[in-house]
């Protein structure tokens, strides 16, 4: 009887706890106040307290490309060696550190300053790399980085003479994983100016574009 009884307080015990913990998982509490609660532990100076997540190498985080979809969206990851090539969806994979899976755009991304990138690589929204060897810039693009094999040749757009497109300002930085330039051209309707027709920018340098209303003009020539 003793023994009957002493099972049945354990179990409701254990269901007890069960109901005030469900849905949530603690590590050094029994208490966790969210969906994952870790708590360091302070008495212990030879337990290194932290959350490790997974550690790939590029080459290993670009094989795993098809597996990276809608539903993996923010999942995150800490690159160790920059081994294999920036593209696809590894393309701003250019230093170590943390990344997050950004699906809507099909690219990881660099946390914060963690993954070493230069501030115009952490704009967001209108900024646009470029891996490829031939790039029309779009009605949305205000910032491209280019970051390719090869010399890039570029297609400005061709606007108009009104004021929802006078004034428009287009940057462009030459960030190449090789000594190879950038070459510009005008798109159809223009005024083709001279700048253009022999204009290049090197490796590790930038040009900003402004559009007169007839033509586009770049104030650093």
């Amino acid at each position: 009887m003793k023994k009957f009884l002493l099972t049945a307080t354990m179990l409701v015990c254990l269901s007890a706890l069960s109901q005030a913990q469900q849905g949530r998982v603690g590590i050094n509490t029994t208490t966790p106040a969210a969906t994952l609660d870790v708590v360091a532990n302070t008495t212990d100076n030879t337990r290194p307290d932290a959350l490790l997540v997974p550690r790939l190498t590029r080459a290993q985080l670009a094989a795993k490309d098809g597996a990276y979809v809608t539903a993996q969206n923010g999942a995150l990851t800490f690159v160790t060696t920059l081994d294999g090539t920036a593209a696809g969806k590894t393309a701003n994979v250019t230093a170590t550190g943390f990344y997050y899976y950004d699906a809507p755009n099909t690219v990881w991304v660099a946390v914060g300053g963690g993954g070493g990138v230069s501030r115009y690589e952490g704009i967001r929204g209108n900024a646009t790399i470029v891996t490829n060897p031939t790039y029309t810039l779009q009605s949305t693009d205000n910032v491209i980085v280019t970051r390719a094999t090869t010399g890039v040749a570029i297609t400005l757009p061709s606007l108009t003479n009104t004021p929802a497109d006078i004034g428009r300002i287009i940057k462009v930085i030459n960030n190449n994983t090789t000594a190879t330039a950038l070459t510009f051209t005008n798109g159809a309707g223009d005024t083709p100016p001279t700048i253009l027709g022999n204009l290049i920018v090197n490796q590790n340098r930038g040009i900003e574009f402004v559009w007169t209303g007839t033509t586009w003009s770049s104030p650093q020539k």
